[in-house]
């Protein structure tokens, strides 16, 4: 991490925190939970009397700051006028949890937030309320693994804002009413912006932008079945480029989605736009995706359809409805009694079977750059190749094999009953065989060979 980019708002903390991090805090008991209040909270194991353990006698925090016993800053209410922040977080490596507190009329003119993270990972930041804060509610800047998730933000600057750091997930949160941008992500890579509900904000729902140069460029970001109504812009891009827009509501925003100069490599499929005035804006659309390459599948359009939507639907969600063939093939993957050939099996010879191998690229890997499509197997059986090009794909929202969402292309050969003992004349008994499978990691094209086997019975 570049810590100088750290020092002008480190240095300016650092000496507010020197008048300003004497807590003041009081216990309000009710019927249902203790309630704890402070002023302006900084900690800073670099800064005296600001350091875990420093804090770690007040009521509202528990835990030794390991993975497994994570600090938990529970039910505290930061309620300040005139500070920079009402809780900043700076230059820490410990686990921790902030959960079922609330900060408001943090910042000064637009300035930082109700929380700030700043050089900061391994936080998770749950089930809080952020709300009238004069610069953002949640600021991250520079901080790795940070997960945000089914938090409140309105009537801030800004609801969530992420600047320069990498693998933060911002998950299931209202970002609503806020009088610039519901979630912001500026120059920051590698994020999952996920089933989020952005409404009623003044300008973006949800916003990429460049701060820096162009590689500061916000890159390889994952926008994933978010809902985005009533915002000047459901999405607005600027200068950011090879982002991933998918499975999101765009409805009734001025405009659905906006990629300004300099927006290049960003893929755009497998979302709805419903009633924008302007359903979508590209300064240069020939250098976006607005349909996936591979998949050759675009968007769902209440009207006329985006003319570089080359893939659109005809009906809402329309990427859910597949053939009876597809839904077959999907079934049978999915099913573990199913007559599938490999990987140890029984084939029973009088039935019809399935030849099904398939490829997973999870978000975590598509962020990487890891097992990139276009994907090619083949099966070696013997002397006979048998180069599989029937596919389907279809989304593991799920992730229940890998605990994450991922794109599945599935490809396959349906096998009529009795093919390899009356077609091919084989005895019932033990074959192997192998796969052959080719992807993409980081530009490189990669061959693995899978050997495997079944029983004929």
């Amino acid at each position: 991490m570049n810590r100088a980019k750290f020092v002008k708002i480190s240095l300016l903390l650092t000496a507010l925190s020197l008048s300003i991090i004497i807590p003041m805090f009081a216990v309000s008991v009710t019927a249902k939970k203790q309630v704890y209040t402070s002023g302006p909270v900084l900690i800073n194991d670099a800064v005296p009397g600001c350091s875990w353990m420093d804090w770690s006698a007040e009521p509202w925090l528990k835990g030794s700051g390991t993975e497994e016993d994570p600090y938990v800053i529970k039910d505290l209410v930061i309620d300040v006028s005139g500070s920079i922040f009402a809780m900043m977080i700076q230059d820490s490596d410990a686990y921790f949890k902030i959960m079922k507190c609330t900060f408001s009329n943090g910042g000064i003119e637009g300035e930082s937030a109700g929380l700030v993270l700043a050089n900061t990972k391994n936080g998770v930041i749950f089930k809080n309320r952020f709300i009238d804060n004069k610069g953002a509610g949640i600021a991250v800047i520079g901080c790795l693994h940070i997960r945000i998730q089914k938090n409140y933000c309105s009537e801030n600057q800004v609801g969530i804002y992420i600047r320069w750091g990498m693998y933060t997930t911002i998950k299931q949160n209202d970002c609503k009413n806020n009088f610039v941008s519901g979630i912001v992500i500026a120059s920051a890579h590698k994020n999952i912006i996920e089933k989020n509900y952005c409404v009623g904000n003044a300008r973006a729902g949800i916003a990429l932008i460049n701060i820096g140069e162009p590689e500061h460029s916000p890159k390889d970001n994952i926008i994933y079945k978010n809902t985005l109504e009533n915002n000047l812009l459901g999405i607005n891009s600027t200068d950011a480029d090879m982002n991933d827009v998918l499975r999101n509501t765009i409805a009734d925003n001025f405009y659905g989605i906006s990629f300004g100069l300099g927006s290049e490599g960003n893929t755009v499929y497998h979302n709805n736009f419903i009633d924008n005035s302007v359903q979508a804006f590209d300064y240069q659309p020939i250098m976006n995706n607005w349909s996936h390459p591979y998949m050759e599948e675009g968007n769902f359009w209440s009207d006329t359809s985006y003319e570089y939507d080359e893939y659109p639907f005809v009906e809402k969600n329309g990427w859910e409805y597949f053939t009876i063939i597809e839904e077959e093939i999907i079934n049978a993957k999915l099913d573990p009694e199913a007559n599938k050939l490999g990987f140890g099996r029984e084939f029973r010879s009088d039935e019809k079977g399935y030849l099904i191998p398939g490829v997973m690229q999870l978000f975590s890997e598509r962020m990487e750059g890891l097992a990139f499509p276009p994907y090619t197997i083949q099966v070696v059986f013997g002397e006979e190749v048998i180069i599989l090009s029937d596919t389907v794909w279809y989304f593991d929202e799920e992730g229940q094999m890998f605990g994450e969402p991922g794109l599945v292309q599935i490809f396959y050969l349906v096998i009529p009953a009795y093919y390899f003992t009356v077609f091919k004349e084989l005895p019932l008994g033990y074959y192997e065989f192998q796969f052959e499978f080719t992807w993409y990691d980081n530009g490189e094209k990669i061959y693995f060979n899978y050997p495997t086997s079944f029983y004929l019975v």
